[in-house]
């Protein structure tokens, strides 16, 4: 267990952000939230994503990844432009209005590089955060060589597995999640040694359907049984795209990895400046996948989308996003009807709860 001296935090241990609230059995919507500031543009299609605090983050969205946890060596985390208190008295504010904030390790250009023999002292700069700044659970999002470099596939899982069963001492739930871009999900693909280390410790894997081009899945029963290929980037078949992969991956077919549909989450992007491919064009697609994927018994979790930041950011002639990712799909995710989508209601939701 860990050796940390927590004699030297100076933090409340019994204020709002010592709070883990719990998820189990919840749909949930995560967005992720940017820890720097905003550029004149950085979109993909040079438009700006909104500087938020974490308490102006929508209630719709009850789990929040703070992105990221970064560095050579042990990578960490600070708030980049209030004080660790006032992050802490944010996280508070979400705390206890029962939505979770976890702090997201990696992002597409982190370099993290971890060493056999640092398991212990990863889990205890995870803990100090925790301690710090009131973090619920840890979001596991390396990308490109990050995932395989060093020794971070055995590294990480270890010490995620001491920082859960520390908090599971105290009686509390330490959220696991990982956001993995969805080629590596194949049944080779190089997060599958992540979910195997992991199996019984994560409580959500929120595979990233965007950014992706032409990669895709191969359904040998579609086009009358000849077989399509259905790529991300097909806007025209999206709706099938999004029902065929959340599939094949719940279920373990079509060359994917199982990950159980109660804890699949789909992870999209907000808008067109948020992810070069992968935005979804008409708002009742995601939700008609959805119904399809309750109809055949796979329920899933929820919804993911990088990012808060951007759901609520501007074009590059500065007409606002105001919010459509969350707006859209709040109320889907919350089991109930959207005012303008009636048809995307759905009975068989309640049994998703």
């Amino acid at each position: 267990m860990s050796n940390i001296d927590f004699s030297l935090m100076q933090n409340p241990v019994s204020d709002a952000a010592s709070l883990m609230p719990s998820i189990a059995g919840k749909k949930i919507l995560m967005g992720f939230w940017h820890n720097w500031p905003a550029g004149p543009s950085d979109g993909y299609r040079q438009g700006r994503f909104a500087s938020l605090s974490l308490e102006e983050v929508p209630k719709d969205y009850n789990v929040v990844a703070v992105a990221f946890m970064k560095g050579s060596g042990i990578p960490t985390f600070k708030p980049y432009n209030v004080s660790d208190a006032e992050f802490r008295r944010q996280v508070g504010v979400l705390n206890s209005q029962g939505r979770a904030v976890l702090i997201s390790l990696g992002g597409a250009d982190a370099h993290i590089e971890l060493r056999a023999g640092q398991e212990q002292a990863l889990a205890n700069e995870i803990i100090r955060l925790v301690e710090t700044y009131g973090f619920d659970g840890l979001d596991i999002d390396l990308e490109q060589s990050a995932i395989d470099f060093a020794a971070n596939k055995t590294v990480l899982p270890a010490a995620l597995k001491l920082v859960k069963d520390h908090y599971a001492g105290q009686g509390k739930h330490f959220i696991i999640s990982m956001a993995p871009e969805f080629p590596y999900l194949t049944t080779n693909g190089k997060y599958v040694g992540y979910l195997q280390a992991l199996e019984g410790y994560y409580d959500f894997i929120a595979p990233q359907f965007y950014n992706q081009g032409g990669d895709g899945v191969w359904v040998p029963e579609a086009n009358n049984g000849a077989g399509a290929w259905i790529a991300q980037n097909n806007d025209t078949l999206k709706e099938d795209f999004l029902y065929y992969l959340t599939e094949s991956l719940v279920t373990g077919t079509r060359g994917f990895t199982k990950i159980p549909a109660d804890k699949f989450v789909i992870g999209l992007p907000a808008n067109v400046e948020a992810a070069a491919t992968g935005y979804v064009i008409d708002k009742n697609v995601v939700g008609n996948a959805m119904k399809r994927l309750a109809v055949k018994g796979h329920p899933i979790k929820g919804l993911m989308t990088w990012s808060v930041n951007w759901d609520n950011g501007t074009s590059k002639d500065r007409v606002p996003y105001n919010w459509e990712f969350s707006r859209r799909y709040g109320a889907l995710i919350n089991g109930l009807a959207a005012p303008q989508e009636p048809d995307v209601a759905m009975a068989d939701m309640a049994r998703q709860q």
